[in-house]
């Protein structure tokens, strides 16, 4: 039996594309995909019209066949893999950073799969000379590799002969114009990073900024800035354009300074670097630190105390949605006795079935109330000083409607639960470890440490998405005892911590407004105004570029009178959309309501191609899809633009509380700054207040 596979690029990439590797972790052949023993060794699998000289990934098989015990999926790791040949193809390889790559030389070390589900790191080596990275060795983050030490061992002899043999083989598949058969992929770069930066280059984008874009390079590079506008303003874009102004600056680079980016999540860190790189010609720009917030505080603040804590997530919002989580499973087997001064909201979602919508919202609205406002405040669960001040202290707006004296105590009855998992797990959550990380910034050991390891610039992307906490602590990594220039961008309409968003008064950061909207076709952006100046302190008025031509069709919504009907409907509109649709097209269904595994279903059994995203760095499984239906809920499409969006809100209830009206206000102007042509909305029962509002303005025409 061979000890390797050789699968070329194209290979590749038709598997990925067309769901084309078998239940062995195998290419499957065909009619575009063929194998062939090219010798004792390697068996080749490639596509039809090779090119002369192809790249390609060797694989060991019997690593293949180990990860294949792990009851994980082969697209999952064919993903990593192709990413790796296609950075080797495009040098320099750049992984996304949540997979830890480390290089030597020839060698890089990543992790094969997401360190939630195991701790094995590829060894890779990278050959110029046949245009080959070979995947050779899965080790264990226990065994601790040393790149420095590690030699790999000589390539096969019969790798060159195996090339010739493709060449020789090369093939025209049967099907007419196989090529146009396929739909394009959705691309990820096209949803996210190009779709903000167009391919163009820092000069080139120079030329082409708004006047209050512009003014934000005229700024002194010394000068803190709070970058506000609304969604498709080109906050980011002006962000990272001033990270590139401040990198080739002569007295930064002579003087070593450094820059970080922070951001809130792996997927939004990978979005900025992608902007960066476009921006600097297709390279990483020298002495720019992009990374969440998560990840910056473990590399400074390290651990807490002698015992290891884990911390559960990768990043803030993977620790949110695992926090989550702990709170479902405590519901689930948590008695209520007496049910007597609750709200009603409260008891009907305590009575509520596990899957419904009530229960739901319930569930989001313990985790912002323990991360927020518990933890926020130094609450313990043993501490009955600290509880009976909870209990006393007045409620205000922005918080989550736990207004009573019985809705406090059955709070604090989870949040006694919730503590005792994580002393279980020996594990902390993100919103801890980031107030005890703070609490080590704040020591003279790390004023001591800053001066080498602390940054001289401190940019933040999406600012609102920040707590009070997570703010200070990203302050506390500026290298500068008085401050340092801290630039961040922000659309206070998109969070909930808006409320919140003052900057100490020592700091003088200069806030430069964005009012001309670059995203939308002018039917959607005249909505998106609309519901933009609902928004406290929503003051400016925006316009659109001229570039943005006026469609034909205004925003529509179909009402229907069941939750089942409404799914049913949103369906078949998304499927006639992508008929009608051009390859270049994408689709979005974005939820406000607990549907998405109805509507997935519903749309998978139309045959339709259809990914689902469940966190925010689920975007990255988009890069190797064909054109495909997205479904997901409003939290994660933040940052992705798409051609067509349809907006789905049923099972929504009438929201009681000024949180929850904020909250479905966030929800409805989030989701309708990701369409750019077209914009439907599917509703049942309970229609957001907004929407009907805006139809009553003549911006949405109610269809039958």
């Amino acid at each position: 039996m061979s000890k390797y596979i050789l699968i070329t690029e194209a290979a590749l990439d038709f598997c990925l594309t067309n769901n084309r590797l078998g239940e062995d972790f195998l290419p499957l052949v065909g009619d575009s995909i063929k194998c062939h023993p090219q010798s004792n060794e390697i068996d080749g699998y490639f596509a039809a019209s090779e090119p002369s000289e192809p790249y390609f990934s060797l694989i060991n098989k019997q690593c293949l066949v180990q990860i294949s015990a792990m009851n994980v999926s082969a697209n999952d790791i064919y993903r990593r893999i192709a990413r790796v040949l296609k950075g080797f193809k495009s040098p320099p390889v750049h992984l996304p950073r949540q997979w830890s790559e480390y290089h030597r030389k020839n060698l890089i070390a990543f992790f094969a799969l997401s360190r939630g589900i195991s701790s094995l790191r590829w060894i890779a080596d990278l050959n110029g000379d046949v245009n080959g990275v070979r995947f050779d060795i899965l080790a264990s983050a226990s065994t601790e590799v040393d790149l420095d030490r590690y030699e790999p061992t000589p390539w096969p002899a019969s790798i060159e002969g195996a090339l010739k043999e493709i060449a020789s083989r090369r093939f025209k598949s049967s099907t007419a114009n196989n090529s146009s058969t396929l739909t394009p992929e959705v691309d990820l770069k096209a949803i996210g990073s190009s779709s903000i930066v167009n391919n163009l280059t820092y000069e080139e984008w120079k030329r082409r900024l708004t006047q209050n874009q512009e003014s934000i390079l005229t700024q002194p590079i010394d000068c803190s800035i709070r970058i506000v506008g609304p969604a498709g303003s080109g906050k980011t874009l002006a962000l990272c354009m001033k990270a590139m102004q401040i990198s080739r600056d002569t007295s930064v680079i002579s003087k070593g300074k450094k820059i970080l980016v922070a951001t809130h999540s792996w997927a939004m860190a990978e979005r900025i670097d992608g902007i960066l790189d476009a921006l600097n010609g297709g390279t990483p720009p020298e002495g720019i630190t992009t990374f969440p917030l998560l990840s910056l505080l473990q590399l400074h603040a390290g651990h807490i105390g002698q015992k290891r804590m884990d911390v559960i997530g990768e990043d803030s919002s993977e620790g949110r949605s695992k926090s989550v989580d702990i709170i479902r499973r405590i519901l689930s087997t948590h008695n209520v006795i007496d049910e007597n001064g609750m709200s009603p909201w409260l008891a009907n979602g305590l009575r509520a079935s596990e899957d419904s919508r009530s229960r739901l919202e319930l569930i989001v609205n313990l985790y912002d109330e323990i991360s927020g406002v518990l933890t926020a405040s130094g609450v313990s669960s043993d501490d009955a000083d600290s509880i009976s001040e909870y209990f006393s202290n007045s409620r205000e707006d922005w918080m989550p409607p736990f207004v009573t004296q019985a809705d406090k105590e059955f709070v604090i009855s989870i949040y006694r639960g919730f503590t005792q998992e994580l002393i279980d797990m020996s594990c902390i959550t993100t919103d801890q470890f980031v107030l005890d990380s703070i609490r080590i910034l704040e020591t003279f050991t790390w004023r001591m440490r800053k001066e080498t390891e602390g940054y001289d610039y401190i940019m933040v992307d999406e600012l609102q998405l920040f707590d009070p906490q997570e703010r200070s602590a990203l302050e506390l990594l500026g290298r500068s005892r008085k401050g340092v220039p801290f630039i961040t961008s922000e659309d206070p309409s998109q969070g909930i911590f808006s409320a919140l968003n003052t900057r100490p008064k020592s700091v003088q950061n200069e806030p430069i407004y964005l009012d001309t909207v670059h995203r939308f076709n002018k039917e959607i952006f005249d909505l998106v105004y609309f519901i933009y100046r609902k928004f406290p302190l929503n003051n400016i008025s925006l316009k659109i570029a001229q570039n943005q031509a006026a469609q034909e069709d205004r925003p529509r919504l179909y009402m229907r009178r069941s939750e089942d009907d409404a799914i049913a409907l949103a369906c078949k509109l998304v499927a006639e959309k992508n008929t009608s649709s051009i390859n270049s097209d994408n689709i979005c269904v974005v939820t406000l309501g607990d549907v998405d595994n109805k509507i997935t279903d519903c749309l998978e059994s139309l045959k339709l191609p259809t990914i689902r995203m469940t966190s925010f760095d689920d975007v990255e499984q988009l890069a190797y899809s064909k054109r495909s239906i997205v479904v997901a809920p409003w939290q994660y499409v933040g940052g992705c633009q798409f051609t067509h969006v349809f907006v789905v809100t049923a099972t929504l209830e009438t929201p009681e509380s000024q949180f929850a009206k904020l909250k479905e206000l966030t929800s409805v102007y989030l989701s309708c700054s990701r369409a750019i042509e077209s914009l439907t909305f599917i509703s049942s029962g309970y229609t957001p207040s907004v929407i009907k509002d805006a139809m009553g303005h003549g911006l949405i025409i109610q269809q039958q």
